[in-house]
């Protein structure tokens, strides 16, 4: 365990913290040791900010464990109007357990897979002071890990309170100081000149929706209405995409280059150590047809350990594609092996590119699983900023994020001079963070000097009415909804009727998700013919998690008509299995039948056809859940297929094992928090009614009680 010991380096702070100011604090956090070697860097950066309008202070200590720190950040924020915060150095990790519900996407088994790989590092344990944490534990490996579990009483969504960075070096010892001392010169030269965001590029890589035009198009209209500075020219906004050449890894390189690049953002797949550009490249000839197939071949058996297994497995290529042992040559030769690593590097940028690249781009958004994850000694994000000549801030995420996420709403707040952590406080899930200097902008009037700690409905009724940028009428409506505007169902509704903006629009839909009645359920009849196809893509996906019936007719309407909407008719046929699947069927023909598109209606029938089998064989393997005859192993796998998997019609069937005291413990409780997925479910009264109930009784276990506490006022969260 790390000593106790924290010392306040301050102009005057012996806990002076009136002040330290009551409008924009802000808290620069380090360990001891980085602030003796950077005590210069990290001085000068308080003065920076001081001379911006912060109240900033600096705090240097080593602490026992996250919640000490935490304590301070509260202490600070309720006395003396702290604002944000960034952690410099080796500052306590937060890793959080049994939250899964507050990421877009990571589902890892708890019971399954190491804790230190089963949890999600975030720092929303520091900006988000309202969540509630019991403590599990301190990892001796890695000692900066501290394991917490969130209480089944704690809020359960989140609603950050400040905004957080962490400039956390890449390298140890005096290499690491020397990058921290390097990123502030960086920073100091670049807060001394005006720079409006007005060059962008968004790269889409290989995989990310799915390969979808129609997705990937609308990217060039949301980024207009959110930055309308940009694209004067062909220079300043540019869309690329995965195969507009067969390696894009150099003209995606040549465009971080850039002295006036201000926003590169990356919707692609990533890991730690790699950002995913493209796959192979598409064979355009019999040649590059022949050797993209060797190199299948090649790569498949590398990955076997066993000549035998070899040896069958080129026996029955053989045999299967009638061909000769000529087409493995080369497998395991230094010549092949080094060929083929060269080749597999062009598709990506790992973190030994990011010193020759040298970004330039200001701010860089890693809409990717993975790239942020500063748990790593060594991590993409954290690489930027300090190998890049001019990036200064990046955003990623900790662990796995959802394709279908919505990576970029309210961005536009960052083109109108708002700072990066202003912006991310109103979007943060559990897995993002901004690594580098969160009170970074770029040059704007942050529209007129406007109050995001207004607690006044009027005041923000006002911004919504007066101002016309749609992120900051989007804004405004999330601030309503925050403060409970009595009225915002109905303001939503007339939003999305009479907004022409795509952004705007995507908010609506968001926030009225929130809300009881049939509010979200009209909006959906509506929004699943958006012009906007990621508003598309989310409402059809709505549907099924709802549940109800009277969207079969919606459901049956886009999967035979959107069939070019790669995600959208995905998310359709996620569907088949939520909603009563004979009336679909009787839908989907009579709809066929009318249609005059289709040449070959039996041909569609068919492929329909085997789609519902195969959705209707998933939802039988759920039948487990209710099984007392089959072992447990099965029946908690089945529990597991839940959280993606929303079986309305067997809701009142699951409430009953979850009322069977007679049922394993271990079953109830995972059962319990299954349930909790099922937040927009039309059965969500009758699951949350039941958890009440069943945790108010004595004999109901701590354990279960907690669960059935969270899994009820997760639901909640959309029941206002």
């Amino acid at each position: 365990m790390v000593k106790k010991r924290v010392l306040l380096f301050l102009v005057a702070l012996i806990f002076s913290l009136h002040t330290f100011g009551a409008e924009r604090g802000f808290a620069i956090i380090a360990d001891i040791d980085t602030y003796s070697a950077c005590k210069v860097e990290i001085d000068n950066y308080k003065n920076i900010l001081t001379e911006e309008g912060f109240d900033a202070v600096v705090v240097s200590g080593e602490w026992s464990n996250p919640a000490e720190l935490r304590e301070q950040l509260y202490k600070m924020y309720l006395e003396a109007g702290l604002e944000g915060a960034v952690f410099i150095g080796d500052i306590p990790i937060a890793m959080i357990r049994d939250a899964q519900h507050l990421t877009s996407a990571f589902k890892m088994d708890q019971q399954v897979f190491p804790r230190r790989q089963s949890s999600v590092p975030s720092d929303r344990y520091y900006d988000d002071f309202d969540l509630k944490f019991e403590y599990l534990g301190h990892d001796c490996d890695d000692p900066l890990f501290y394991y917490y579990t969130l209480s089944g009483d704690s809020p359960q969504y989140i609603e950050s309170d400040i905004y957080t960075g962490r400039i956390k070096p890449t390298r140890k010892g005096e290499e690491g100081y020397r990058q921290i001392r390097d990123y502030f010169a960086k920073l100091f030269k670049a807060r001394e000149k005006e720079n409006k965001l007005d060059v962008i590029t968004s790269y889409t890589g290989e995989g990310s929706f799915s390969n979808s035009m129609t997705a990937w198009k609308d990217e060039g209209y949301t980024l207009r209405e959110q930055f309308p500075e940009a694209g004067k020219d062909k220079n300043s906004l540019k869309f690329l995409l995965f195969n507009m050449y067969p390696y894009m890894k150099e003209a995606v390189s040549d465009e971080l280059r850039r002295k006036d690049m201000d926003l590169m953002l990356f919707h692609e797949h990533g890991m730690p150590h790699r950002q995913y550009l493209t796959a192979e490249p598409l064979a355009d000839g019999y040649d590059s047809y022949n050797e993209a197939a060797r190199k299948i071949f090649r790569n498949s058996l590398r990955r076997m350990n066993d000549s035998a297994k070899i040896e069958q497995r080129k026996q029955e290529w053989m045999d299967y594609y009638r061909i000769d042992s000529s087409w493995f040559e080369g497998v395991f030769t230094k010549e092949q092996l080094v060929k083929d690593s060269l080749d597999d590097l062009k598709t990506g940028i790992v973190l030994e590119d990011i010193s020759r690249i040298n970004p330039k781009a200001k701010l860089v958004i890693f809409d990717a699983c993975y790239n942020g994850d500063f748990r790593e000694d060594r991590y993409i994000a954290g690489e930027y900023i300090f190998e890049g000549e001019g990036t200064l801030v990046t955003i990623g995420n900790s662990v796995n994020v959802l394709q279908d996420k919505s990576s970029t709403d309210l961005m536009g707040m960052l083109g109108l001079g708002f700072n990066v952590g202003e912006w991310m406080q109103q979007v943060n899930i559990l897995e993002s963070h901004i690594m580098g200097d969160p009170t970074f902008s770029f040059s704007g009037d942050r529209a007129g000097g406007i109050d995001l700690r207004s607690k006044d409905k009027s005041y923000w009724l006002q911004i919504f009415e007066n101002k016309n940028h749609p992120d900051l009428k989007g804004l405004a409506l999330h601030k309503l909804h925050k403060l409970g505007y009595e009225e915002m169902p109905q303001l939503l509704q007339r939003v999305y009727d009479e907004s022409d903006e795509y952004v705007l629009r995507l908010q609506v839909y968001h926030l009225l998700k929130h809300y009881k009645g049939d509010y979200f359920a009209a909006l959906l009849e509506k929004s699943v013919y958006d012009p906007y196809e990621f508003i598309r893509r989310k409402s059809v996906f709505s549907m099924g998690r709802i549940g109800s019936d009277a969207f079969i007719p919606y459901v049956a309407s886009v999967y035979l008509n959107n069939y070019l909407d790669k995600r959208v008719h995905f998310n359709a046929s996620f569907c088949f299995d939520l909603l009563d699947q004979e009336k679909l069927e009787e839908e989907f023909k009579s709809q066929l039948d009318k249609n005059s598109s289709f040449p070959d209606k039996d041909k569609v029938w068919n492929e329909f056809s085997d789609k519902i089998a195969s959705r209707k064989s998933i939802s039988e393997m759920a039948n487990d859940v209710t099984a007392k005859d089959k072992p447990l192993k099965k029946r908690l796998s089945a529990v597991r297929m839940l959280r993606n998997n929303a079986y309305h019609g067997k809701v009142g069937q699951y409430l009953e094992v979850l009322k069977d005291d007679s049922e394993d413990d271990e079953l109830r409780i995972a059962l319990a928090e299954a349930l909790g997925w099922f937040t927009l479910s039309y059965e969500r009264e009758s699951i949350v009614q039941v958890c009440r109930e069943l945790a108010s009784l004595p004999e109901t276990g701590d354990k279960l009680s907690d669960e059935l506490v969270k899994t009820a006022a997760r639901i909640e969260v959309y029941m206002r």
